[in-house]
């Protein structure tokens, strides 16, 4: 599949570089209080392990801007403030060293008090993003798609009007139908960047679906410049279900394509443990390979085949190890992981 980006216009956030011709960047949400400055930091950490490169992190009373402050300068890759109700928590965030603020004009409307965050942003060289959620329009206007672009635009011409443009624009609907129908109109009418996302999509199985739902055909149209794919719970699982996903979606080329049987009785050694840590190794390194991990030889042989490098289960105790089409060798369950590992590193 031929793969081409939708060009929008760049924006810098810190050191990261999004919309253009850039790849997709993947974000996500502490769950932390912000103010708790050592479990932010940890979740941020681990968040960027499992590969985010933006993580935004609530602002909800003045012992977050106190904590913000210190994870701004600890932390390893751009912080995004996210901000409701109070605009001065927006310009006291942009102070603290947040490269990026996100607001929603249903929430903070005062044209006012938006060109008094605008005249710090500018001053501090921050982008903002518009966040126009289906759950919080502003008051009287009806939840459809049509609606919710036309709320994005107008906001868009307010800021442009006072000269702001470093811009990234969101249209959720917790409807995956809705939020797919959203970017498609919105890509053709708005040139700043797009964050992806279905919003309130639930627990890991469900937002999996419905983001898959949502996003994916969208995204192989090009359409997109950071993702974050919302899940209630842990937000680690966040970033992995979004690299999964672009990967699928063609829209990451440096992802590892992960083949996998479903268990059945079929499988005799430890399976599902060696494909997790196959999985968390690949995460973390990942190639343009496609790897196979298989239970059996009634179809592990020709997907081990097929793939770059792949492995199946012989016995209880042994894997046949395959890599770009030929067979290295069976090795015991014990080693398999090591020498699966070490000739990974050769491709």
């Amino acid at each position: 599949m031929i793969y081409l980006r939708n060009k929008t216009k760049r924006v810098r956030v810190g050191n990261v570089t999004i919309g253009g011709q850039n790849k997709v960047v993947i974000q996500s949400m502490t769950n932390t209080k912000t103010s708790n400055v050592s479990d932010t930091l940890s979740q941020i950490n681990q968040l960027i392990n499992n590969g985010c490169e933006l993580v935004r992190v609530a602002i909800l009373d003045e012992t977050d801007l106190v904590g913000l402050k210190q994870i701004c300068k600890k932390a390893k890759c751009p912080i995004v403030a996210d901000i409701h109700f109070n605009y001065l928590f927006a310009i006291k965030a942009i102070q603290a060293g947040a490269k990026k603020i996100r607001i929603n004009p249903g929430n903070i409307s005062d044209e006012k008090q938006l060109k008094e965050i605008i005249k710090v942003a500018k001053q501090n060289r921050v982008a903002i993003r518009i966040g126009i959620n289906s759950g919080s329009l502003p008051k009287g206007v009806k939840d459809t798609c049509k609606n919710i672009v036309d709320v994005a635009i107008k906001w868009i011409r307010f800021f442009e009007k006072n000269k702001f443009t470093n811009l990234v624009v969101s249209l959720k609907s917790s409807d995956p139908n809705m939020t797919k129908q959203l970017y498609l109109t919105g890509a053709s009418k708005i040139k700043y960047p797009l964050h992806l996302g279905v919003t309130e999509a639930g627990s890991l199985i469900s937002s999996t679906i419905k983001s898959t739902i949502g996003l994916h055909e969208v995204l192989q149209r090009g359409i997109g410049d950071t993702i974050r794919i919302s899940i209630s719970g842990d937000p680690l699982q966040e970033p992995i279900v979004a690299k999964k996903l672009l990967a699928a979606s063609g829209a990451d080329k440096h992802s590892t394509n992960i083949i996998s049987c479903p268990t059945c009785g079929r499988t005799l050694f430890n399976f599902n443990e060696i494909l997790q840590e196959i999985e968390q190794y690949t995460l973390k390194n990942p190639k343009n390979l496609t790897v196979a991990v298989m239970g059996c030889v009634v179809n592990g042989i020709g997907e081990s085949k097929n793939a770059d490098i792949g492995l199946y289960g012989v016995s209880k105790t042994e894997c046949m190890l395959m890599v770009k089409g030929k067979q290295l060798g069976k090795f015991s369950t014990k080693k398999i992981l090591s020498v699966f590992i070490n000739e990974y590193n050769k491709l």
